[in-house]
């Protein structure tokens, strides 16, 4: 259920800054999530493809950029990051079994790249990195 309430908030961020631009097409949409949380890249896809149907970002392209999760070995203590689940996280030196420490939970646009029509040509831009609008998962 979170994962949809995040979703659908994506989509009307995107919609929001499209607008705002006035960009008549969106090229990519760079989309942060936690690793070892809720989402994985193919929920986030398929969330995303329900609610843009429709909608002027309907096909746009998800780049999915993830934040690791801290952590630590069982056999040997070692702390690390990585964006592997934590189901499947193993130490980078005795490739022990590892315990999540930490992690962020977030859901966010990134990024957006998107399109003008002037004339005959399409022009792109760069909109903002870290959009205003972070989702928080609880």
């Amino acid at each position: 259920m979170h994962e949809a309430a995040a979703m659908r908030g994506v989509v009307n961020k995107v919609l929001e800054v499209m607008q705002q631009a006035g960009a008549t097409q969106v090229t990519c949409i760079e989309l942060v999530l936690g690793a070892s949380g809720h989402f994985t890249a193919e929920a986030a896809q398929q969330h995303f493809e329900v609610f843009s149907a429709g909608t002027a970002i309907e096909g746009a392209p998800l780049k999915i950029m993830w934040l690791p999760a801290t952590f630590q070995c069982f056999n040997c203590l070692h702390r690390f990051q990585s964006c592997e689940t934590a189901s499947y996280a193993t130490c980078p030196l005795c490739d022990g079994v590892a315990l999540e420490t930490e992690h962020q939970d977030v859901c966010y646009v990134g990024a957006i790249d998107v399109a003008f029509d002037e004339g005959n040509a399409t022009q792109h831009h760069f909109v903002g990195a870290g959009l205003a609008s972070t989702l928080q998962e609880s």
